[in-house]
């Protein structure tokens, strides 16, 4: 059985300003803007988020699937050592109480599972 992804979540774009890239996602597609710092922001728009991250940051580009809960991280995590997967980054809490690793895929691209307990379906 795979990794069981409820959907995918969210797009990290690299960017040179975190506060210009959230506010013309803002203005111009009218998304909400749900946060900005000084190395990453992120904009709403109905279930479907992008993130940014400022170059040179430590995140990679990349983009997320979402779980149902942290087990469900946990379990990823399992599925991906038995098949041999690169796991770039192990399963953290974050400030936002959100639980996700990163790893990557075949060719190298990043991709993180990630369960936020403040974003329903």
């Amino acid at each position: 059985m795979g990794i069981s992804i409820k959907r995918t979540g969210h797009t990290a774009l690299m960017v040179e300003d975190v506060e210009r890239a959230a506010n013309f996602y803002n203005v111009n597609f009218g998304f909400d803007i749900i946060f900005i710092f000084d190395e990453w922001g992120l904009v709403r728009k109905n279930k479907d988020d992008i993130a940014f991250i400022r170059k040179g940051a430590p995140h990679p580009p990349h983009f997320g699937m979402r779980v149902s809960s942290k087990d469900e991280v946990d379990k990823a995590l399992h599925k991906l050592r038995q098949i041999g997967t690169l796991i770039l980054e192990e399963p953290k809490l974050h400030t936002d109480d959100s639980y996700s690793l990163l790893f990557a895929d075949p060719d190298g691209n990043a991709v993180e599972i990630i369960y936020d307990p403040n974003i329903s379906g």
